[in-house]
């Protein structure tokens, strides 16, 4: 009795052994055969989207993914059914996707994620290094943009002066020049002649300027007797509110010099001048009371007292004390502003100018740009026009700086992206990797820029953008020329008309020196599109456009002075380059988002009607229940000595499946 006692014991305790070593033993299958489902489904990836572009997602439509992995479950279980002492048979209980990864979740990672695979062989740190080196020089330019934009906006402080002091030339002397011409105004605060009409009464040392005055010259004031009251009443009234005008400005003038008195700088002499020239205008305001109480005494019947005293009072009216400087001034034509010849050239946008054949950009139009962006909510991009910018060069708004942008901490991973895209899709100087495949835009590297709704506005955005950064390079080269600078004195001088107003003058100049900057911008930008070399950093020596020519701004002209430029070389940094450089500053997610976009057109654009990007997945999280028969614990003498039923008994697996 002892001795089967033991015996059953024994056995009982060897099967328990069993059937837990089977459980943990059927719990390991119950997991390699949920991640095997999973596997499986993740093979049915789209075929198109991974043929044209190196991608693995599952599109999450049609067939519920619990059934597709159910069947790949119920394969495997069915094959362990041989009979009762299968010790692997068992029975799907629930099966459960409890979270998916979608291709746009947290900013497209999963989209980074592939493609650092699929460039990873590709690309190498060395050819990031060579990147930043190259991008360098670009990226120094944002320095000299801003050097640009602190010498404008000080020479627009003095030379805002100098405008209001050619206000004060037209209201005190009628004086004005335009295009070389001097003109007089009919009415101005000098014009009565209280004396002898002699140059030096009226402050004038200019002939010139006299003999455009003299003429204008109201003498009532010296001879009384012939006045013609209405006459003289109407020029008073005149003169009366341009003298109000002129006081106004006055006021405006001095507390200009009052503001930057005492600065030292190139111009230090010429504000001392301009300092002594507000100080005579004081005498408006005597001036004003003359005409003031001269206005109320005409508008009333006039006595020999009433004559005597405007003959009293205007023995006071100043018109020599203020002395305008018209050194230089003349009339031998003046000077044409290349600032309105660009302007009036600007209409028809960048393309017409350096493209060589202009009527064959893409005309390609997407229906809603950045639609991930915004379907994901992330932070829309503002656009940048940077056509504008040149616009606004007319208008003498000099705005260049932060058009290279900041490459930072430009990591591997983004390299890797940017890569992939100039890699997968196309440009304006290269076709889409697959040829045959159809796409809503043609010029994609530019989209994922610029990020607008056409291949035109995408073009024209990057060019600009490549321009501006151009032309703050050839401005150095150019500024460092001592003769092209004298040019561009010599036609300032020209057009402000005279060189009395030397910081309005300097101002002109430096313009024009950026408008011949922007000119030779137009032609390497022409150079990078024709593939060939344009130096990154040009000497005096290597600017290609002469004064007259920018004058002379036309298509042909600009795409055939770009051909002067060499073939590109291994070494050159091209137009592939600057948008390499374009696409690392801008917003990696933005880029993330924009690729997807393309991808989402496209597909619909090749006949895939129902697909949907959003809802692809890259990742599952899946959760099974499974059950299997107990063996051992069913032995009649086990299950007497445990007192238990057990039929079977479940297990709860919970697994997760991506593409890497």
């Amino acid at each position: 009795m002892f001795l089967s006692l033991t015996g059953i014991l024994i056995f009982a305790l060897l099967g328990t052994l069993l059937e837990t070593a089977r459980y943990t033993v059927c719990h390991n299958h119950a997991a390699r055969t949920l991640r095997m489902a999973a596997e499986g489904l993740l093979t049915e990836y789209s075929r198109p989207l991974y043929e044209n572009y190196g991608l693995f997602f599952m599109e999450s439509a049609g067939t519920p993914y619990e059934t597709v992995m159910a069947e790949y479950i119920g394969d495997t279980l069915e094959a362990a059914e041989k009979g009762d002492t299968d010790f692997l048979q068992g029975q799907l209980q629930e099966i459960q996707v409890t979270e998916k990864t979608y291709s746009g979740d947290n900013e497209a990672e999963a989209l980074q994620q592939q493609v650092n695979q699929y460039m990873g062989r590709r690309v190498t740190k060395e050819q990031l290094s060579k990147l930043r080196e190259q991008s360098q020089a670009v990226a120094n330019t944002d320095t000299q943009a801003k050097e640009i934009e602190k010498t404008v906006e000080e020479q627009k402080e003095l030379a805002e002066l100098d405008e209001q002091l050619l206000v004060l030339m037209r209201l005190v002397d009628g004086i004005s020049v335009a295009r070389g011409k001097i003109s007089c105004e009919n009415e101005f605060i000098k014009m009565f002649a209280t004396g002898a009409k002699k140059s030096q009464n009226f402050g004038i040392t200019e002939p010139v300027v006299w003999e455009k005055m003299k003429g204008k010259l109201d003498d009532t004031p010296a001879s009384w007797s012939s006045m013609k009251k209405e006459t003289f009443l109407a020029h008073v009234r005149k003169v009366h509110r341009l003298t109000k005008q002129a006081m106004t400005e006055a006021e405006k003038l001095s507390a200009g010099y009052q503001k930057i008195a005492g600065q030292a700088g190139e111009f230090t002499e010429h504000n001392r001048k301009m300092s002594q020239l507000v100080e005579s205008l004081s005498v408006l305001s005597g001036n004003e009371k003359i005409l003031a109480e001269t206005e109320e005494i005409l508008q009333q019947k006039l006595d020999g007292e009433r004559k005597q005293r405007l003959a009293s009072i205007w023995k006071n009216y100043d018109t020599s004390r203020i002395v305008f400087d018209y050194t230089g001034i003349n009339e031998s034509g003046g000077g044409e502003n290349p600032l309105e010849v660009l302007s009036a050239c600007w209409g028809d946008g960048i393309l017409r100018l350096v493209c060589e054949n202009p009527d064959k950009v893409s005309e390609k139009q997407a229906a809603s740009p950045d639609t991930f962006a915004k379907l994901y909510g992330g932070k829309e991009p503002e656009p940048e026009d940077y056509g504008g910018r040149v616009t606004k060069l007319a208008e003498e708004e000099v705005s260049l700086s932060g058009v290279a942008g900041e490459l930072g901490d430009y990591a591997m991973d983004e390299f890797c992206l940017d890569s992939y895209i100039q890699h997968q899709f196309g440009s304006y100087v290269k076709e889409a990797s697959a040829s045959k495949w159809k796409t809503s835009l043609q010029y994609q590297w530019e989209y994922i820029v610029a990020g607008k709704a056409s291949d035109k506005a995408n073009l024209e955005s990057v060019l600009n953008r490549i321009l501006l950064i151009r032309t703050v390079a050839n401005f150095a080269a150019i500024y460092k020329d001592s003769g092209k600078k004298s040019q561009a004195y010599a036609a300032a001088a020209a057009i402000v008309g005279f060189t009395g107003l030397e910081p309005l003058i300097r101002l002109v100049q430096t313009l024009i020196l950026i408008v011949w900057s922007l000119i030779e911008g137009l032609v390497d930008v022409a150079g990078l599109l024709q593939g060939r070399h344009v130096p990154v950093i040009k000497s005096p020596g290597q600017i290609l456009t002469e004064f007259p020519q920018i004058f002379q701004i036309s298509g042909n002209a600009i795409t055939s002075r770009a051909k002067k430029f060499g073939k590109a070389e291994k070494k050159s940094f091209g137009y592939q380059e600057y948008m390499l450089l374009f696409l690392a500053v801008t917003g990696q997610s933005t880029r993330r988002y924009r690729i997807m976009d393309m991808i989402q057109w496209d597909m619909i654009k090749n006949g895939y009607s129902e697909f949907q990007l959003a809802t692809c997945v890259s990742a599952i999280r899946v959760k099974g229940n499974f059950s299997f028969p107990s063996r051992f614990f069913r032995l009649s003498g086990i299950e007497k000595m445990l007192g238990r039923d057990i039929q079977s008994y479940s297990f709860s697996c919970e697994i997760e499946a991506d593409y890497l």
